[in-house]
Parts: C-alpha cells; sequence; structure tokens
C-alpha cells in the first residue's frame, strides 16, 4: 500500500507540473499528458484512501463518510480527466463537474488531516502540512474561481495565479507521499 500511495502523490505532482506548463507556454501535448497522470493518480488514489477509512474505522464514525468524500473527488477527476484524454466529452462541458470533484479530494485531504491531528495515527505534522495546504490552497483557488469564465474552462486562470496555485499544490504532493510512507 505504501508504494500505491506514494504513487498517487507522485502521479498528482507530475500532472500539476505538467497542467503549469500547459497554462504558462500553451503546450497542448502536456496538457493531454496531464490528463493521462491525473486519470493515473485517480486510479491509486481510491485504494490509498480506502487504506486510510479502514485505518480510522474502529474509531471514527466518519471515517467512511470521509472516505466516501476522497472516493467520489478522485474517481469524478479521474472519470472527468479520462474523458478528455479520449476525447469523448470537451473538458470546458466538464469543467465544472471536475472542478467540483477536485474539491471533493481536497475536503476529504482537509478531513483526513483533521482526524489526524484529533486521533493519531499517523505523524501530527502530516496534519498540520494538510491543514496548511488546504488553507492555502483555499484562498488560491478562491481567487482563481472568481476570474469569469476559469470555472467554466472558457479561459484559463492567470500564470500569476497558476503559478501561486503550485504552492499549496506541492504541499499537497508532499503529503500524499508522506501519507503513503506513513501507512
Amino acid at each position: 500500500m505504501t508504494w500505491i500511495a506514494a504513487g498517487a502523490g507522485i502521479a498528482f505532482g507530475l500532472a500539476l507540473v505538467l497542467l503549469t506548463i500547459f497554462f504558462v507556454t500553451g503546450n497542448q501535448r502536456a496538457d493531454r499528458v496531464a490528463e493521462w497522470a491525473f486519470v493515473v493518480f485517480a486510479l491509486l488514489a481510491v485504494p490509498t484512501i480506502a487504506a486510510v477509512g479502514v485505518r480510522y474505522e474502529p474509531d471514527s464514525a466518519l471515517a467512511w463518510p470521509i472516505a466516501a468524500l476522497g472516493i467520489a473527488g478522485a474517481l469524478g477527476l479521474g472519470a472527468g480527466e479520462l474523458l478528455s484524454a479520449l476525447r469523448v466529452i470537451d473538458f470546458r462541458r466538464m469543467a465544472t463537474a471536475i472542478t467540483v470533484a477536485f474539491m471533493a479530494f481536497l475536503l476529504w485531504l482537509a478531513a483526513t488531516s483533521g482526524t489526524i491531528l484529533t486521533l493519531g495515527r499517523f505523524p501530527a505534522a502530516l496534519g498540520w502540512l494538510g491543514v496548511g495546504s488546504i488553507a492555502v490552497g483555499a484562498v488560491v483557488i478562491a481567487s482563481i474561481a472568481m476570474e469569469p469564465g476559469v470555472l467554466r474552462g472558457e479561459r484559463q486562470p492567470a500564470k500569476a495565479q497558476m503559478k501561486l496555485f503550485m504552492v499549496p499544490m506541492a504541499g499537497i504532493v508532499a503529503w500524499l507521499v508522506w501519507l503513503g510512507l506513513s501507512l
């Protein structure tokens, strides 16, 4: 399980780097490879999220509802990116749904970080890294979401916003890899 979870973090990080390259340079190939990296992330994230649910099940009635949120988010993100990668549906038609799925995954990460801080079972610093990454990410995502047309995929976020977005996303990549190494 350790390598599956760490692999989810690495795939997520690769997808984010490629997505940033796409937003900064307009390189369509980077965008296509990013879509596939998100699909790989989703496939690896589901068993990771389930493993965390299993770990917390004895101590928390919320373990499986929290896990279900994360699994739904990961599957929604992966399915949307797969449909886009296969060119079945244009990304712009799914951008809002993919954003909602991504937010569900981030809510899982936040809830899991809070659970780590309250119930333990993982290093407390991992919980704090998750909480901090989500807090900073929420501010950046809110600023991006306020831009007209971005959530619908009609226009891209500003380059400065995408660069800033990478700061909390790097924290999330580190969180996922650390979580994997801690399972």
